[in-house]
């Protein structure tokens, strides 16, 4: 007497999420993991660390979701278990900035072909931060460093010069702020 068998081979669950990405305190924040391999449904869990304050996972989903309250870097580590009991952890992390602002809400005067430096400020966000003009224009003689936000050079002609500064963090969150600059005739 035969009987013909069959084995069904599953692959073990295997977590596919590597990163998760960025969040800013106050922003709703979503992210989901994947999963490969296993018999689902999958159950997902926290088993080393925590999530940032004000995220959750979602056990049936795998979705991170909330809106993170604090900043700062938060390690954890996450875990899927398959309907055969068949688990597999990943490391993960999820840093949380500020909102990124201009601090910078005024210069110091100039005086035409004398020496300008006046540095901008910004806070939040994650650094470092790049700097650009985005409308209007730095008074004639004077330039921008984009690396540390610098504002130099000697002005050559008098005037008030009105433009736009906008700095870029290293996720590309922006933020602008309009500023001005008044150069004044040097002494006759």
């Amino acid at each position: 007497d035969t009987q013909a068998l069959s084995i069904v081979v599953v692959a073990v669950p295997s977590v596919t999420t590597a990163s998760l990405n960025n969040g800013t305190v106050g922003s709703g924040y979503s992210d989901t993991l994947a999963v490969t391999g296993g018999v689902s449904p999958y159950t997902w869990s926290v088993t080393v660390g925590s999530l940032p304050a004000g995220l959750s996972l979602n056990a049936a989903t795998g979705v991170i979701s909330g809106t993170p309250t604090a900043s700062g870097t938060s390690s954890f580590t996450v875990q899927v278990s398959d309907a055969n009991a068949v688990t597999d952890p990943q490391a993960l992390s999820i840093t949380v900035t500020t909102v990124l602002t201009v601090t910078t809400t005024a210069l110091a005067n100039g005086e035409a072909t004398v020496a300008y430096n006046q540095t901008l400020a910004a806070s939040g966000g994650a650094v470092p931060y790049t700097w650009a003009i985005v409308s209007g224009a730095l008074p004639s003689g004077l330039s921008l460093n984009a690396a540390t936000g610098t504002i130099s050079g000697a002005p050559t002609a008098s005037g008030t010069y009105t433009f736009t500064v906008r700095a870029t963090d290293s996720v590309s969150a922006t933020a602008t702020q309009a500023l001005s600059i008044t150069v004044v005739a040097a002494p006759a």
